[in-house]
């Protein structure tokens, strides 16, 4: 077994306590594919192409 210094711990803390979140963002994604509930990619870019050009 290797002993690693502490600081490779808390240098990932952050990493590991995005995961979560990260999966919590899918799981929300797909359930709104699901209900339908999403604009395509072409209308999200047209909507912003128009508010850059305001």
């Amino acid at each position: 077994m290797q002993v690693k210094p502490i600081d490779d711990l808390t240098s990932h803390a952050t990493g590991i306590e995005a995961i979560p979140a990260l999966l919590k963002l899918l799981l929300l994604g797909n359930c709104e594919i699901e209900r339908s509930e999403f604009r395509s990619a072409d209308e999200v870019f047209a909507e912003l192409d128009q508010e850059n050009t305001r």
